[in-house]
């Protein structure tokens, strides 16, 4: 280039562009796209294919009759001109090996493979191919993240008028062990009325779970149905036999959907700060102030309800003993009175937690929409749930997997296909899937 340059000074002349529709008589050897097709196997087998290509002949058609100038054929091979630039015309029959080549170079999202398929070539609804082969791209389903909207609108659980009608329970831990030997908690909330319990153990097993359920009987009888993840206590056969025996519906969230089981999320959030701050000297003596954290749970009126866990449960207000001025409601008022109060109570409790349902419901729903529906037998990717040290840069989806039943609120239970890594069989949400293929 500089040898040209320097030669260029001796003469005066001026750069006129000339567009190729006008420069047709070059030797075709010249043009980009026909070099492809002397070094490049995937070019040369469009070109050999643009002869069967019903939609190429159609051109080649027009072209002959002077019907068209956005084409021209040289060497009987079709380009097609835009914005001065030729694009070798891809035949239906290979343009989905175009695409897979141009997006295995970097596995880009669409309009990057779009940039790199446009610079040689050229065929119709070229975006929605493309498209279609990223959905396709086994590489991609597996490493991606979903992005957008998430899929599925909130579903609250319904709610009962009723106390102890449903507890949801889980453990929190490891926790530093205590001089007992404690470094977990089991909770237990009843979903109604918020009221809270908090049982130290000494692991997380199914023992640890049924015994304090038990404490939960003596007092209180049982729940109609225990809301859980399903951690190893919750899916094990002797606590199935124990809800089994006492006639409990033992109800198992999704995996990987925390809201499923929000009521205990929400405590543990504020249980583990404030265990923290009270323990701050010696952490080992956490359990010291369970017996207060729980209390203090318990009389403070819920957001939902407007009244504290306490009041809702029994009825008045809950006497601390640093609440010196609170009057014993029950020296007050006759036990008719008390029983009328406190089913007013729980009936505007009721109505307060319905509208706050309803707001939140709202509020989630902005940012969500419809969720994708499968079918059982539908094949799908799910995602990885679960990330330790040096899994960062692991798979983000696990597949192929088979839907094996279809469940409620975008759920699904899925099966493992074939030899891959995830685990044999699983529960997920629409939200952490994708479909293994697109039709």
């Amino acid at each position: 280039m500089a040898r040209w340059s320097i030669f260029l000074t001796d003469f005066d002349y001026e750069v006129v562009h000339r567009p190729a529709k006008q420069m047709q008589h070059v030797d075709a050897l010249s043009r980009h796209p026909v070099m492809l097709v002397t070094s490049d196997e995937l070019t040369y087998k469009i070109v050999n294919a643009q002869e069967s290509d019903e939609y190429i002949r159609t051109i080649k058609k027009l072209l002959q009759e002077g019907k068209t100038s956005e084409f021209i054929v040289s060497n009987k091979i079709l380009y097609k001109i835009s914005e001065d630039q030729e694009s070798l015309v891809v035949p239906e029959m290979m343009q989905v090996d175009v695409i897979k080549k141009a997006h295995s170079f970097g596995h880009f999202a669409a309009t990057k493979t779009e940039e790199l398929v446009k610079r040689d070539y050229y065929f119709l609804n070229m975006r929605r191919c493309i498209e279609n082969v990223i959905k396709n791209c086994v590489e991609c389903i597996l490493v991606n993240k979903k992005r957008g909207k998430g899929e599925g609108f909130l579903n609250p659980i319904p709610k009962e008028d009723l106390p102890l009608s449903t507890y949801h329970v889980d453990f929190i831990g490891p926790l530093p062990t205590t001089d007992k030997n404690y470094n977990h908690i089991f909770t237990v909330i009843d979903a109604f009325t918020k009221f809270t319990w908090l049982y130290p153990t000494k692991s997380t097993t199914a023992q640890e779970a049924i015994e304090r359920l038990k404490l939960q009987q003596k007092t209180f009888g049982n729940p109609s149905r225990v809301i859980s993840d399903k951690g190893g206590a919750f899916r094990s056969k002797e606590f199935e036999d124990y809800c089994a025996d006492e006639q409990i519906s033992n109800v198992q969230i999704t995996t990987g959907v925390p809201r499923g089981n929000g009521q205990v999320e929400r405590i543990h959030g504020v249980l583990i700060p404030v265990l923290t701050k009270m323990s701050i000297e010696d952490p080992t003596k956490w359990f010291k102030h369970v017996d207060s954290l729980q209390r203090v749970l318990n009389s403070v009126p819920s957001r939902s309800s407007k009244y504290s866990p306490f009041e809702l449960l029994i009825g008045v207000k809950m006497k601390n003993p640093e609440d010196v001025m609170i009057r014993n409601l029950l020296e007050e008022e006759s036990q008719e009175q008390l029983f009328q109060h406190r089913d007013n109570l729980r009936r505007e409790a009721k109505q307060n937690i319905l509208k706050i349902q309803e707001e939140n419901k709202r509020t989630y729903n902005r940012k969500r929409k419809e969720a994708h529906l499968y079918k059982k037998g539908d094949l799908v990717a799910i995602m990885r749930t679960q990330f330790g040290n040096k899994l960062k840069l692991r798979i983000k989806y696990f597949g192929p997997y088979q839907v094996t039943k279809v469940k409620p609120h975008d759920r699904y239970d899925v099966a493992k296909i074939g030899d891959h890594e995830g685990p044999n069989v699983t529960s997920a949400s629409a939200d952490q899937m994708k479909p293994w293929t697109w039709h």
